[in-house]
């Protein structure tokens, strides 16, 4: 089976965390694209959730792989001082 993909919104604020954090829970255990390239605007709660899924899927030995960032995604990562590859796993495919 190959990876699942999630489409993330354009905008993720702080109301937005808990159900992402919700959707991702329910992808645990497989390959998961995130497709960003839609996303306009993010807050830290939103990041902190991508944060906590990416730890989440290299502890399940799992690839979770940002497609596509956004210029907005990019910005708000590198302004937390962080990079994109923060946000991914690596891990099998399927």
């Amino acid at each position: 089976m190959g990876a699942r993909t999630l489409t993330l919104p354009g905008r993720l604020d702080a109301t937005a965390a808990a159900p992402l954090r919700e959707t991702l829970m329910s992808l645990r255990g497989a390959a998961l694209d995130l497709r960003a390239d839609q996303v306009e605007r993010i807050g830290t709660p939103p990041l902190q959730v991508l944060l906590s899924a990416a730890a989440t899927w290299r502890a399940d030995g799992c690839r979770l792989r940002l497609t596509d960032p956004s210029e907005a995604l990019d910005e708000a990562v590198r302004t937390l001082g962080l990079a994109l590859d923060d946000l991914t796993a690596e891990g099998p495919t399927g």
